[in-house]
């Protein structure tokens, strides 16, 4: 065995079953050698990294690289985990590199690079770090959100209270009507955020599918008279129970309805239907609106993430929410003629289940 080790074949092994990339590069720049790791985490065609090819071709790869390059040669010091970020096919890359000068007879020989990618790392991080700050925000604002329940509920029910007491056409109506509307608004908004920044605990039972949707339907039922818009309903005979948290779900539910709802012009239909499908309860909602349209990495269940004018961008992250916790699905797209649709699968209780 120790005979074998000094044979180039081994030398080759070695480098191919690394998961990190080395490069190798004399003083000019001129590659040496480069495992197929190396062509992997930057991102380029293996042949580009050929012996004898020169590092200025691998373009925007290349000026990172030659200014560690630049270091060694007037440091001649090992320069250890640099993080670099590079062009990719897709996102750019953090790749952690480690640099050492290449041992020879000159006072520069070239240099040896260790690369690996750090992009899933540091996207974590990120995420963990965004993911503590919002929980920090949403702990506070939630507490001044629910704050404000107070002052608006006082002023929903003076607004009230001068509705009752003036008559349509006094202006004195006109504004309370402005007033009460306006507030009921915001308290609608404060739900829906504290409903997101709160955590929650299912309180589930068996519920009939229908008689969830029939719930839905209720807290919508005002905003769909106020549009002129019909709601229809249809389902199949002898659908199976579900297990479920049925506030909850018919909350996610009349998100989704009132989405539709909005989307719709006066004297439009919503359709609101529950089928069956491979042991799966599913609620489906269709409109007759212009359609969802978003652009390629926009998320419609992404907290904050609006299209609507006046949204929050909360409405669907909640149901996401909800239904997630339900072990279900929620999923969407466009009709073949015209308007949008969102189905909720669930799993059906099923006997013996």
């Amino acid at each position: 065995m120790d005979g074998q080790t000094g044979h180039p074949e081994i030398h080759e092994q070695i480098l191919s079953s690394l998961a990190s990339g080395v490069l190798a590069v004399d003083a000019h720049g001129v590659i040496l050698t480069a495992n197929a790791a190396a062509a992997r985490h930057l991102d380029v065609d293996p042949p580009l990294l050929a012996p004898g090819k020169r590092l200025n071709a691998l373009a925007e790869l290349s000026p990172p690289i030659l200014r560690i390059m630049d270091e060694l040669r007037s440091g001649q010091h090992v320069i250890s985990r640099r993080e670099v970020t590079v062009p990719g096919a897709g996102e750019h890359r953090v790749l952690g590199i480690t640099a050492s000068p290449l041992q020879g007879p000159e006072a520069f020989n070239g240099a040896i690079f260790l690369f690996i990618d750090l992009t899933e790392l540091r996207r974590f991080q990120r995420t963990a770090d965004l993911n503590k700050q919002l929980a920090q925000i949403g702990e506070l604002t939630a507490g001044v959100v629910h704050e404000l329940r107070n002052p608006l509920s006082v002023i929903a029910g003076m607004a009230e209270l001068l509705l009752r007491k003036s008559e349509e056409g006094d202006p004195v109506h006109t504004k309370a009507t402005t007033i009460y509307s306006e507030t009921r608004q915001m308290e609608r908004l404060v739900s829906q955020f504290l409903s997101f920044a709160r955590p929650f605990a299912l309180e589930q039972s068996v519920c009939a599918p229908a008689a969830v949707l029939e719930r839905s339907i209720a807290l919508v039922r005002p905003l769909a008279a106020e549009r002129e818009v019909t709601v229809d309903t249809e389902h199949e005979d002898g659908l199976p129970e579900i297990h479920v948290d049925a506030e909850k779900m018919a909350q996610a539910l009349s998100n989704i309805l009132r989405n539709a709802i909005e989307a719709c012009d006066s004297g439009s239909r919503v359709l609101a239907r529950i089928h069956t499908r491979g042991g799966r309860v599913c609620f489906r909602v269709e409109d007759e609106g212009p359609g969802i349209f978003i652009a390629e990495g926009e998320d419609l269940f992404s907290a904050f993430f609006t299209k609507k004018e006046g949204g929050t961008g909360l409405g669907l992250s909640i149901v996401h929410r909800i239904v997630t916790a339900h072990e279900g699905q929620v999923t969407y797209g466009n009709n073949t003629g015209a308007g949008a649709w969102f189905e909720i699968s669930l799993p059906a209780d099923l006997p013996g289940a």
